[in-house]
């Protein structure tokens, strides 16, 4: 069994930025918390094959927000709250926490709760990246309900959703909640067992967000640091980088409501992209043509930083390089697609994987799909 430490948490929070695809939210101030807390503790991490499969464990995770989570730091309490009150609806003594969305704030408040609770952290997640519904999830692929599912909002109300419930309809009803509620709230759901959570959760997200965010940590220019994560991300279930584009941001722009924005990038030869975002990047287009798209992971790296950024730290004329990650293939089924892909966005385009787009890139390094 692996422990994290406070080494961990720096080279875990530039991975969360990487693999928030642009969301996820900022995740600076938690890590400040967690890396001062694990100064002299540690919190045991578990590997799926390490899970009994009798033991049951919950999902925790954090809804609404991100912006006011830091203007109000959470303890954990607010998951130790909701944990107990899924024991008593449930019967189950909970053995270990699982992470739903392994990005962004969402890999660091579980590991908070954990703190908090004592338990272990599993080494996996529901998502592989930032996503920003409920039912974008493993879980859902599989026609597992999230209830029954506690939430706690930032005034410590809790609210009960105990019955079997359509998983997008929850996601309605807890954001109605989290909205008249503070905007942001704290769950514990998703109550299985180590058997269902072997089948259901991606392995290693955790390990591979902190391997993505070690080569910001030992790069000392962008093409050491491109070589890099291209060599982590190569050993992994998502498959190798590729470069997407790299320039300047000449513009942003905004669509209809703060939802739906657009940056346009210009390259140094006068070409441009333009990135479509909401909570994460989900569309790039150049010349017209598309250059990656949701699911795959599109993130942005600040050259004068060498550090991934959010798309809400984004500015006109930043220098930026977008690199595309690919999916988990089982974000790419057909019935993950119906979830995850650019029209459940509002998009009227295709998903188009990034083995097909940069086919030549891909084929030299042998990668089939």
């Amino acid at each position: 069994m692996q422990e994290i430490i406070s080494d961990w948490i720096e080279p875990l929070w530039y991975g969360s930025i990487f693999l928030g695809s642009g969301g996820g939210g900022k995740s600076e101030l938690l890590a400040s918390v967690l890396d001062k807390a694990l100064q002299n503790r540690a919190i045991p991490l578990l590997t799926l094959d390490e899970l009994s499969e009798s033991n049951f464990f919950c999902g925790i995770g954090l809804l609404g927000s991100p912006e006011l989570c830091e203007e109000n730091l959470p303890s954990g309490k607010e998951a130790s709250i909701a944990i107990e009150e899924l024991e008593k609806y449930t019967g189950f003594q909970f053995n270990g926490i699982s992470i739903v969305e392994g990005a962004g704030v969402n890999i660091f408040y579980p590991l908070l709760a954990a703190l908090q609770t004592g338990l272990p952290v599993i080494d996996g997640d529901a998502m592989g990246r930032a996503f920003p519904e409920l039912q974008m999830t493993t879980y859902h692929l599989e026609n597992l309900p999230v209830t029954p599912l506690v939430l706690v909002d930032g005034s410590y109300n809790v609210h009960l959703f105990l019955e079997k419930q359509d998983t997008f309809l929850l996601e309605l009803n807890t954001r109605q909640i989290v909205c008249q509620q503070g905007g942001v709230g704290y769950f514990a759901g998703f109550p299985y067992s180590g058997s269902v959570l072997k089948k259901v959760l991606l392995p290693s997200t955790l390990t591979f967000a902190r391997e993505i965010g070690e080569c910001f940590l030992h790069a000392d220019n962008y093409h050491e640091l491109f070589n890099l994560l291209l060599e982590v991300t190569s050993n992994s279930f998502y498959g190798p980088i590729v470069e997407i584009f790299q320039g300047t941001i000449k513009n942003i722009s905004a669509y209809e409501t703060a939802k739906w924005k657009a940056a346009t990038l210009i390259s140094p030869k006068g070409e441009e992209l333009q990135l479509l975002f909401q909570y994460e990047n989900l569309l790039a287009f150049k010349n017209g043509h598309i250059a990656a798209s949701v699911p795959d992971l599109i993130s942005a790296i600040d050259l004068n930083k060498l550090k991934p950024v959010n798309n809400n730290e984004i500015y006109e004329g930043q220098p930026l390089v977008l690199l595309g990650l690919p999916a988990p293939l089982r974000l790419r089924i057909n019935k993950a697609l119906d979830v995850v892909g650019p029209q459940c966005f509002g998009y009227r385009t295709i998903y188009v994987p990034l083995e097909k787009l940069y086919w030549d890139y891909y084929h030299e390094k042998e990668v089939f799909f």
